[in-house]
């Protein structure tokens, strides 16, 4: 589910992710369902059409040619939008912009176009866009459709990822002093 919210800067939202206990992913988890709460949200559920409100909020340019599925989103200045769970290493581009967003290791990383980022398997993403913004996804498929390239490479459950991934995140959270699942 990806899930994008309107509001002045949520530093604090993003600081306090790290704070809790358990797998980032379950902290995601926790953090989407309090932003449902928020008069204006809107979700995106892995696999299914863009729905016309999130189109307007939140632009998104698809392509899918030659093996590879391009996402070029749009993000609004004073945007927070979480990503949905990636299970394929891929490239990122923020080619216009500045945005903060939280790495894998519970770090928040602020940047500015343009930058490129490598996402691993397992990846979850909690971004704030301190400007309006421009990020690019480049994925490997085989798919026909964008709808069934995002079920190709994302994922709304972390326990469909392979185990090690899971191992390797439960075991960065205990070195982060964050518990466990």
């Amino acid at each position: 589910m990806s899930i994008i919210v309107k509001i002045d800067p949520l530093k604090e939202v993003l600081k306090n992710i790290p704070n809790t206990t358990g797998l980032l992913w379950e902290k995601m988890n926790l953090l989407e369902k309090q932003l449902l709460k928020i008069e204006g949200a809107v979700h995106h559920k892995v696999g299914e059409p863009q729905e016309e409100d999130l189109k307007e909020i939140f632009p998104l340019e698809q392509k899918i040619e030659g093996g590879l599925y391009t996402r070029h989103l749009f993000a609004r200045k004073g945007s927070l939008f979480l990503s949905m769970i990636h299970k394929q290493q891929h490239p990122s581009f923020l080619l216009k912009g500045e945005i903060s967003y939280l790495t894998d290791e519970g770090k928040i990383l602020r940047i500015k176009a343009p930058h490129k980022v490598f996402t691993q398997i397992g990846a979850q993403r909690v971004f704030y866009a301190h400007e309006d913004c421009e990020w690019c996804c480049v994925y490997r498929t085989d798919a026909k459709t964008f709808e069934e390239a995002e079920l190709d490479i994302y994922t709304q459950n972390y326990k469909e990822l392979p185990k090690e991934i899971i191992i390797k995140n439960e075991k960065l959270c205990q070195e982060l002093g964050q518990g466990q699942y």
